[in-house]
């Protein structure tokens, strides 16, 4: 939990809820296997020392997620109705925002960073009490809200969209109902070219990438999605979707 999370906050920051909603839906992408979530390996992973640590057993697996609470509001606000004895307009509202890595462990490097966030808040309502804190209903929301982002961010990240199929100004990417696609989505189509080697050390430091263009979500299937391309996008099997 960063920093910025007030004390009064944390008493209604259920973290092992957060987590367990987490481990939820990597799981029903039915893509990963959760091994290790021991409290040793996220001590040696804080430490940045995971992989170098020979008392932390991370064998057999191929990425380490880890994830901070940068932000957390869990508020309600309450005011006196005008003209009406002991009777007061409540709302409530929070923001949940989690800073999130994934660590390839046979690389021993970050191969991604990025943020997770997901908030609400209810209309006024007209009620005899003052006090009070938003039901815990509305975090479980939020925390399922953030859980299915990491799924798709996991996914996305291991797993990249991949054009598998193409036949006029249709196009299948290999991402189906599970995979948080949106009707009427826009994502971009990239090719990947040559491998870009580093000339003293032989290192693979990645692939040359060009722009092809983009496609819009036509229909998603229980396994695959059909899109549609833009301006007649020259799209082909084997290029990389991604998300803006």
């Amino acid at each position: 939990v960063g920093e910025k999370v007030s004390e009064s906050a944390r008493r209604h920051l259920d973290l092992e809820l957060l987590v367990n909603e987490m481990l939820v839906a990597v799981q029903n992408t039915r893509k990963f296997e959760v091994q290790n979530r021991d409290k040793a390996v996220l001590k040696a992973v804080r430490s940045e020392q995971m992989l170098s640590d020979e008392d932390v057993d991370i064998q057999g697996a191929d990425y380490i997620v880890v994830g901070t609470v940068q932000d957390f509001v869990y508020y309600r606000s309450v005011k006196p109705v005008p003209n009406i004895d002991n009777k007061y307009s409540r709302t409530d509202s929070g923001r949940l925002v989690v800073a999130a890595k994934i660590i390839d462990v046979a690389s021993n490097s970050v191969k991604i960073t990025f943020s997770l966030s997901d908030k609400f808040a209810t209309g006024k309502k007209i009620t005899n009490e003052k006090g009070g804190s938003p039901m815990p209903t509305h975090f479980a929301k939020m925390s399922r809200g953030v859980a299915a982002q990491l799924a798709n961010q996991l996914v996305d990240t291991v797993f990249p969209m991949v054009v598998i199929n193409t036949k006029a100004d249709s196009v299948w990417v290999n991402r189906g109902q599970d995979g948080g696609l949106k009707n009427g989505e826009v994502l971009q189509v990239y090719r990947t070219g040559e491998a870009l080697v580093d000339p003293y050390t032989g290192e693979t430091l990645g692939t040359e990438e060009e722009f092809i263009g983009k496609v819009k979500v036509d229909r998603i299937n229980p396994k695959f999605t059909i899109c549609k391309t833009l301006k007649g996008v020259a799209v082909a099997k084997g290029d990389i979707v991604r998300r803006p």
